[in-house]
């Protein structure tokens, strides 16, 4: 698996104008800010004005000669999951306020940890409280605490969540 050819090719596709912009989340992105856990896909939020955009860039790949396994695209014997910003405002903001980040001689871009933790209080699995609990070492409270209060939402009390996780309020 090589995490530096897929960069690559993303920088490539970004070139090209199969989406706006781009920036790792998932494992990969809890792996720059803590210490490294096992993860074997490479989630990548991609900027996209529409779900036809979105589906553009399984199109690309495709047609670029990468194979599809399941909702995955394979780039260098690697699975890279693409999940779309219109998803929520929430995923939009991450990819637009994601950081550069330098690796090897490229550049790529991941979500911030404040982002990051706000994402993982969405999804909010067994293994997201944990990799939340590690995060919060890492994180600027304040933000965190704006971010979650703007995009909680009935459907998803990311705020609620947050004051779990911590046993406390703000």
């Amino acid at each position: 698996m090589s995490f530096y050819n897929v960069i690559q090719v993303l920088n490539h596709a970004k070139r090209e104008g199969i989406f706006r912009n781009y920036a790792i989340m998932g494992g990969y992105a809890v792996n720059y800010y803590i210490e490294p856990t096992f993860t074997s896909d490479i989630d990548v939020l991609v900027l996209v004005d529409s779900d036809a955009d979105y589906n553009k860039i399984f199109a690309y790949f495709t047609q670029q000669g990468y194979k599809m396994v399941n909702l995955y695209v394979v780039i260098d014997n690697t699975q890279v999951q693409f999940l779309p910003s219109t998803i929520s405002p929430l995923y939009q903001d991450a990819v637009i306020n994601a950081k550069r980040v330098t690796f090897k001689d490229t550049t790529t871009r991941i979500i911030t940890a404040e982002d990051l933790v706000a994402l993982l209080l969405v999804s909010y699995r067994p293994k997201d409280k944990i990799r939340i609990m590690q995060l919060l070492k890492v994180v600027n409270e304040d933000s965190l605490w704006r971010i979650v209060t703007r995009y909680d939402s009935e459907k998803t009390p990311i705020f609620q969540r947050l004051k779990e996780i911590l046993g406390r309020d703000k």
